[in-house]
């Protein structure tokens, strides 16, 4: 399910099927209605009564559709190289990883990889903090065993984060490479059979007493900084 008018409409540009539209009586989006026709897709208005009971947020926006869920399918979406890719290891908290798959399409990522025990992507709260994001970007799940064999057969060269790893601008990372950055759970970060898969296990170098930052901020820092896309450039 996906709400307010403007990811609704985000679902319908993204290509996925829409199965129906549902709006608040009071305020449908002008746009909703021939894209609707346009698509055979059945449009109905509720009452704000009825409809809040329906919505997901706290605050209900005025539109909903229920859509069919886009692959997460490791396929062909992710064999372009070199490119990068945000991997997200038992990250539990569904607005980290809305953000963070936000992040990965702002900074010009290729595709985000998520493991089974990471906050369903496909959930209201993930789809709202990703703010259309997970529509369209390649999202691909497996389970933690699986992962550093999918790495592997993606050629990327993997970067752990970890405290006390090298700090992340001190990385030789290979030019003709994709690039995966991995990122743990908000609790327990990464398990010591993940670190020891990694290429590398990288830290970011931080002032103070603070001894780690949120995994959406510490995703933000390292994707601009390192992600390989060539329409985006990259801190000196």
């Amino acid at each position: 399910m996906v709400e307010t008018p403007k990811l609704v409409l985000e679902a319908f540009e993204s290509g996925l099927t829409v199965d129906y539209v549902i709006a608040r009586v009071d305020e449908i989006d002008p746009q909703l209605e021939p894209l609707c026709e346009k698509f055979g897709v059945d449009l109905y208005s509720l009452y704000a009564d009825t409809y809040d009971k329906l919505a997901d947020a706290h605050t209900p926006q005025p539109a909903l559709a229920v859509v069919h869920a886009p692959s997460l399918a490791i396929d062909e979406r992710f064999e372009a190289s070199p490119s990068s890719f945000l991997v997200l290891v038992d990250v539990s908290d569904p607005g980290n990883v809305g953000t963070l798959i936000r992040t990965a399409e702002a900074a010009g990522c290729a595709g985000v990889i998520v493991t089974s025990e990471t906050a369903d992507v496909l959930s209201p709260k993930v789809v709202r903090s990703s703010a259309g994001s997970v529509l369209r970007v390649p999202v691909g799940e497996v389970s933690v065993d699986e992962l550093p064999g999918v790495l592997a057969g993606l050629g990327a060269f993997s970067l752990a984060t970890a405290m006390g790893g090298v700090p992340y601008s001190e990385v030789d990372i290979p030019a003709d490479q994709s690039l995966a950055i991995i990122l743990g759970s908000e609790a327990h970060g990464l398990d010591a059979e993940l670190l020891s898969s990694a290429s590398a296990t990288v830290s970011i170098p931080m002032h103070g007493k603070v001894e780690s930052l949120n995994v959406a901020t510490a995703g933000a820092v390292l994707a601009f900084s390192l992600t390989r896309n060539p329409g985006v450039t990259r801190p000196k």
